[in-house]
């Protein structure tokens, strides 16, 4: 029944697009997301040569992981589906 009432309020081609994205960011993530983005700092260079610099000047110029940001679409992407099956539990419920 909780099929039943997600699938009343939501038109195929969402359904259909929500799948393909999130199968898409998580296939990436999986396959070449943490070898990509292994050692994000060892090609960085910084421009004095005072010890600890260079991940101070890493964290200035990236504040966020590219890894971390990706993972973060993906939490983002997802969210509205699951509010959306909240919603449809609710309206179910009454």
């Amino acid at each position: 029944s909780l099929l039943d009432a997600v699938q009343e309020h939501s038109p195929m081609v969402g359904r259909f697009w929500l799948v393909v994205m999130l199968l898409f960011r998580i296939l990436v993530l999986a396959t070449v997301g943490s070898d990509v983005f292994e050692d994000e700092q060892e090609e960085f260079v910084c421009n004095t040569q005072q010890p600890g610099c260079k991940p101070v000047c890493y964290d200035a110029a990236f504040p966020i992981s590219h890894y971390r940001f990706l993972v973060f679409h993906v939490v983002v992407l997802s969210a509205p589906a699951a509010l959306f099956v909240i919603f449809a539990v609710h309206q179910a419920a009454k």
